[in-house]
């Protein structure tokens, strides 16, 4: 009895001390596993790869999430193809994922991908349409960024600004040439509403016929007005245009170079598009001109020129008032040679 009795006075003292050091375990182990959990979801969701380098990263339209994360994987941009899945689910992302090409830049983690992917900052890529580029020039280019398409000369309006253009990867060649369309008559309603109301011009159409002459004519700037001019007065007096590029787009139709200097007789080339046989302008554009060349028809030099030749290699003109003074020019140019 005395033993029992001891054995429980002895108990009952230690009894509070096993549970507060069973508490203490507790807690200890307790704050061990929320270390531990803090850094798997910190290694997993936050960390990134200390490289500092720039990774490209297509999503195309259709791709699945367990496919962008292994394309992730493979990139080493993220520790965890699971994670990612995780974290785009948990946070109900699936549907917001853009599809495009996206730049990854230097320190990341799968937070941060993440919502670079939903961001929409694709990477723009861009092309130019060069000033004098024919459409078969166009068309190569569209095949190029979409081998699918099916759009064909025909299809590619005449209405389209020579400029630089942007576009993403995900983009079609009729989006992208969607996009060419609307710049462009934003653009050139804003320069046919500016325009001097004395030319001698119907609509925008025509706007774009002779500044594609224009744009053939000269790549200099300055003298883009004059040459303008030049038309107008040829125009309104009833002359033909007598452009030589005209010629050279009835031979080649602009499907290539031509290769060597006109002759004589292709002046008389049987063609709607040859302004030395037919009066006013040709049926449509011969090229795509700048947007200078489409201010310089809208606002043309005022002068009393009929006349130009190209003086030198530059591409810079004399400008003439009559033809005796043009032959002259172009004497006074040959005996410089």
């Amino acid at each position: 009895m005395l033993f029992r009795s001891l054995f429980w006075i002895w108990w009952n003292q230690c009894i509070p001390n096993i549970q507060e050091s069973l508490e203490k375990v507790v807690k200890n182990l307790s704050f061990l596993v929320l270390i531990v959990f803090c850094n798997v979801f910190h290694y997993l969701f936050f960390s990134y790869n200390k490289e500092f380098k720039t990774t490209t990263v297509i999503i195309e339209q259709g791709m699945k999430i367990n496919e962008i994360s292994e394309m992730l994987y493979k990139k080493k941009l993220i520790n965890s193809e699971f994670a990612f899945d995780l974290w785009v689910k948990l946070n109900f992302l699936e549907k917001k994922i853009r599809f495009g090409e996206f730049q990854i830049i230097g320190k990341n983690s799968i937070y941060n991908i993440a919502k670079i992917l939903i961001s929409g900052k694709f990477v723009y890529r861009k092309f130019t349409l060069v000033e004098g580029m024919y459409k078969y020039q166009l068309i190569e280019f569209l095949n190029k960024i979409d081998p699918s398409t099916s759009l064909k000369v025909t299809d590619i309006p005449d209405n389209l600004i020579a400029d630089t253009y942007s576009y993403v990867v995900t983009d079609n060649a009729e989006r992208v040439l969607e996009n060419l369309t609307n710049f462009s008559k934003k653009i050139s309603e804003r320069i046919w509403k500016e325009r001097d109301k004395n030319i001698p011009l119907k609509n925008i159409e025509e706007m774009y016929i002779l500044a594609s002459i224009v744009e053939k004519e000269t790549a200099i700037k300055s003298e883009k007005g004059k040459i303008a001019g030049v038309f107008f007065n040829r125009m309104k007096i009833g002359m033909r245009l007598q452009s030589d590029p005209t010629v050279e787009f009835s031979i080649t139709r602009g499907k290539k170079k031509l290769g060597r200097k006109l002759l004589r007789k292709d002046l008389k080339f049987s063609s709607e598009y040859n302004t030395y046989v037919n009066k006013g302008l040709p049926p449509s554009i011969i090229c795509y001109p700048g947007k200078e060349s489409l201010i310089a028809v809208s606002r043309p030099y005022n002068s009393n020129f009929l006349y130009f030749v190209s003086k030198n290699k530059n591409g810079q003109h004399y400008f003439s008032t009559n033809y005796k003074e043009h032959l002259e020019r172009i004497k006074s140019i040959k005996n410089a040679k």
